[in-house]
């Protein structure tokens, strides 16, 4: 069916209509634009809520929760899903509202050269018609005026009074009006076959074709609309997927919500280490008054302090009331001036004990990362050094060594402030440091731990049946005897000074308990100098050295992340990974991109934007 054939006398309407089309796919457009605004604003509030929610730096600086921690997570998901809002956006610009507005163009331009083709053969089959009529009106004028002349000759002649010349006359116009009226209708007859073969011509052939090139872009017009309907869908079909992996990743960042471990994390966080105060002595005020005996300055924490003193004037009161001095009591008490906060000091002992504890971990954990980034700047040198001195002509091996002088004193200054740290550990705060130890009923560990004592001074849930021998925990330990790693913490210092800072407090007197694991003592004792790169304190052999870093490599906690994308390189520096891959960095990002990390046996760098640190 087509609008050629069915649609001949229905112009106007089919003007109407493909008018009408056009201005809907117009309409369409400004749909699409409008909804292209709304995923930019949506993805612009979206990246406003997320950094007015973003968690500040001082708030996550000490302890984070595994609730801010998947809070953060879920921020970064959100960004993504913010990121695919515009991607919507954008391709609902490119992909839809250009290509609408580029149709739409065309449309009219063709519209309007079908139209004006339309009327210019609707104009020459008019003019056809009115040449035809002009025919006719020619033809009737003729077969009038023959028709008149005729009357006339026909009157001359039956009048007998007419002269013979006058009847000639008439019968010479009647005859000249005759053949007048014949080339009229002879003309007459032409132009009205041609008309009629024109006006077939323009119904069945020319206005046919219009009308059907017509139909024809209307088609065309709603198969486009029905094209950019698919590809508005399609533009946000795009983005699903990604979407529903940051809403999985969202379920799963969820999932990762501990409660026993923020409790634990609170509970490392404002655990003091002391004991609850002792019970209340009842006052005999029939009793003779005694001399009250000194709080324990390991059993009395800054809020007990607040309460004994809130306790003490409750008592006084009752005392002064008796004697009718409250008022006097209240004002005295009153003018008593408040405790003043502790001034921090460099062995954080102004802090409670499990405090303290915390915070020189932290500061030996740091400096510890320090010495070890020194080691690896040394051994970066020292290789550079080994290969100019082969090759004399890639550089001069003397211009390292003011650099090696130099990492070998930074090495030096690390050492011995972290072995002042580790002696902190043994003399923390609260403790008696007259006498450098703590009394008989009172383990400082066991009390930093929280847990209670018994008579002899031996923290209850410790087994009594403990073989003799075996090395127990002084109050001198030092970190590395404290933490579950037993030689984790402490290794990197004790083992990159050859053993003597490890063995400090030992040579000091100290009851220290030694690592479970005994290292091997370097038995080489020739004596040999130090290159000006080498430390008094270094270690004597690069055989022991490498010894020494290879065992500490072996008993490091490495943190572990998981490869996010696929990477495949034949680089010898490379490692290659798949998706899911669990890998242990070995070598933190310095900044250019890579992180090297361990898979199995085997090492090598990777881009850091291709591993997940969060699961």
């Amino acid at each position: 069916m087509n609008w050629g054939e069915e649609l001949w006398d229905q112009y106007g309407q089919l003007e109407k209509h493909t008018e009408k089309g056009i201005e809907f796919l117009d309409k369409y457009c400004h749909f699409v634009k409008e909804r292209q605004r709304i995923e930019t604003e949506y993805a612009s509030a979206l990246k406003r809520l997320i950094k007015n929610y973003q968690p500040k730096k001082k708030e996550t600086e000490d302890v984070t929760f595994s609730t801010v921690t998947s809070f953060k997570s879920i921020l970064t998901e959100l960004q993504g899903v913010a990121n695919q809002h515009d991607l919507v956006a954008e391709g609902l610009m490119t992909r839809v509202t250009k290509e609408v507005q580029t149709a739409i163009q065309e449309f009219k331009q063709e519209r309007k050269k079908l139209l004006q083709d339309a009327r210019a053969k609707e104009a020459a089959k008019d003019r056809s018609i009115k040449k035809m009529d002009q025919t006719r009106d020619s033809y009737r004028q003729a077969y009038n005026s023959f028709i008149a002349a005729k009357q006339q000759y026909e009157k001359v002649e039956s009048d007998l009074n007419q002269s013979r010349a006058q009847l000639h006359k008439s019968k010479s116009n009647m005859t000249q009006k005759d053949q007048q009226r014949e080339d009229a209708k002879n003309e007459y007859i032409l132009q009205l076959a041609q008309t009629n073969k024109d006006q077939q011509d323009h119904y069945y052939n020319q206005l046919p074709g219009v009308f059907n090139k017509l139909q024809e872009m209307d088609e065309r017009r709603i198969m486009k609309i029905s094209e950019y309907y698919k590809e508005y869908a399609q533009c946000h079909r795009n983005v699903l997927p990604i979407i529903g992996k940051c809403l999985d990743c969202i379920t799963q960042h969820a999932e990762n919500v501990s409660q026993n471990e923020d409790s634990k994390k609170v509970t490392i966080k404002y655990k003091s280490g002391l004991v609850p105060p002792e019970d209340f002595q009842m006052m005999d005020l029939d009793e003779p008054p005694k001399e009250e005996p000194e709080t324990k300055p390991d059993t009395v924490s800054g809020n007990s302090v607040s309460s004994a003193n809130s306790s003490g004037g409750t008592i006084s009161g009752k005392t002064k009331k008796a004697r009718r001095g409250l008022k006097i009591f209240s004002k005295a008490f009153s003018s008593v001036p408040q405790v003043p906060k502790p001034e921090p000091s460099e062995d954080f002992s102004h802090l409670q004990p499990a405090q303290q504890k915390r915070e020189l971990q932290k500061k030996i954990d740091e400096l510890q990362e320090k010495v070890s980034s020194e080691i690896k700047s040394k051994d970066a040198v020292l290789k550079m050094r080994d290969v100019y001195s082969q090759n004399p002509s890639l550089g001069d091996a003397a211009s390292l060594e003011p650099q090696l002088m130099e990492i070998g004193a930074r090495l030096d200054s690390l050492r011995l402030e972290l072995q002042k740290y580790q002696k902190f550990m043994g003399y923390t705060a609260y403790s008696h440091k007259e006498t450098n130890s703590l009394p008989s009923n009172s383990n400082y560990m066991a009390t930093a731990e929280g847990k209670p004592f018994t008579p002899q001074g031996t923290p209850q849930g410790t087994p009594q049946g403990t073989p003799q021998g075996t090395p127990q925990a002084t109050p001198h330990s030092t970190p590395i005897a404290d933490r579950a790693g037993g030689m984790k913490a402490g290794s990197t210092h004790s083992l990159e000074k050859g053993g003597e800072a490890g063995f400090e407090d030992q040579r000091s007197g100290s009851n220290q308990s030694s690592p479970s694991r005994e290292l091997p003592r370097n038995e080489d004792t020739t004596d040999h100098a130090l290159s000006p790169g080498e430390s008094l304190t270094s270690p004597v052999s690069s055989r022991q050295e490498s010894f020494y870093e290879d065992l500490e490599d072996e008993f490091e906690d490495h943190p572990q992340v998981k490869a996010k994308f696929p990477f495949h390189s034949e680089d010898e520096n490379s490692l290659s990974m798949e998706i899911g891959d669990v890998l242990d960095v070995m070598e933190e990002d310095t900044g250019d991109g890579w992180t090297r990390v361990r898979k199995g046996h085997d090492e090598g760098f990777v881009p850091t934007s291709y591993l997940d640190y969060e699961s």
